[in-house]
């Protein structure tokens, strides 16, 4: 049964007048799992994304002894997987080198976006009526997986490209220069998809993060509302999806790793995306303290951004222009530049 959650859901839950079919259903198919005559020789398999909503009874062994967690698989596994999809084409790259320096490149990516990826680059070698894929084809490839289609004609004033040059450097420059910051892999100032330009991290593969490592992802993320603060004068509204960003971080420090002092070691359930909140699990008195605490650490992070940037003023004119004559940055020429 695949999308158990379908007839698997809890009963009797938030559903004002009852879905009594549903629960039917889920009642009959309990019974028929493990009730009084159970059939032997029947094995059940069931796959669900949302654990969370199954009934209680549902998942008692009886039912469903094992369940198997499918995270996204490692870099390990991503480099096997790469190793699958790599066989039917055509490349003159040594097979089992180009699967593991591809896995390195794609942390997060499930199997069904290594397959794409695979894909694209041959797609994309076709395109270039080229006999075999090299490595230029495979990066493209992950480029417009992660960030989207290239918008070869959405065309920038040179006033907004200036900005969007400037904004991309500050995230480059700050993330340069944080300790616990990722590692570059290469900043573009050609639209793509939402964005107007991008910076491509290698995050290493890590489950735990300590309170300076988000600390420092938040003033990297920052580093672009900063820099056009400190060059333009002006603020634009290219900044907001990383102050979404900032503002998640913030909040799950406060209210899930219980990583503030004022509001102690306490870790509240945030509601899923789509729920319906009827009351908060904490008084008002406590969200006016998390709200209030939320915004101060985001204004020492863009305190200590400012403060980081300021002293490196001219690094990020150089990052900055040079971007603007080359529109793509690797991480060679950050070296160069930076050092």
């Amino acid at each position: 049964i695949d999308e158990i959650d379908a007839v698997g859901r809890k009963r009797g839950g938030r559903s004002f007048g009852g879905h009594s079919e549903q629960e039917n259903t889920l009642n009959q198919l309990l019974v028929e799992m493990d009730g009084f005559n159970t059939t032997t020789n029947v094995v059940v398999l069931a796959a669900t994304n949302r654990v969370d909503i199954l009934d209680k009874a549902l998942l008692r062994p009886g039912r469903f002894d094992r369940q198997i967690f499918v995270p996204a698989p490692d870099i390990k596994g991503r480099a096997s997987i790469f190793k699958v999809h790599l066989l039917p084409l055509k490349t003159d790259l040594n097979k089992s080198d180009l699967a593991r320096k591809m896995a390195a490149l794609t942390p997060g990516f499930t199997g069904a976006d290594i397959a794409n990826v695979c894909n694209e680059a041959a797609l994309i070698a076709a395109r270039d009526l080229k006999d075999s894929i090299v490595m230029k084809h495979f990066e493209q490839a992950i480029e417009r997986v992660v960030a989207g289609m290239e918008k070869k004609t959405n065309v920038l004033q040179p006033e907004e490209k200036k900005t969007v040059a400037y904004h991309e450097a500050g995230h480059a420059v700050a993330g340069w220069f944080l300790q616990y910051a990722d590692p570059l892999l290469k900043v573009s100032i050609i639209p793509r998809g939402k964005g107007l330009g991008y910076a491509q991290y290698l995050p290493k593969e890590q489950y735990l993060y300590t309170k300076e490592q988000l600390f420092d992802r938040m003033c990297m993320t920052l580093g672009g509302r900063v820099s056009e603060e400190i060059f333009f004068g002006r603020i634009t509204t290219g900044a907001q999806d990383d102050l979404k960003k900032v503002t998640q971080s913030a909040y799950a420090q406060v209210v899930h790793f219980g990583m503030n002092e004022k509001v102690g070691n306490v870790s509240f359930d945030m509601p899923q995306p789509g729920e319906m909140v009827l009351e908060k699990p904490y008084s008002e008195s406590t969200a006016q303290l998390i709200d209030s605490e939320v915004r101060t650490l985001i204004k020492t992070a863009h305190e200590h951004t400012t403060e980081l940037l300021m002293k490196n003023k001219e690094n990020v004119i150089k990052v900055a222009e040079r971007l603007l004559k080359q529109e793509i940055l690797s991480r060679e020429d950050m070296v160069e530049l930076l050092g």
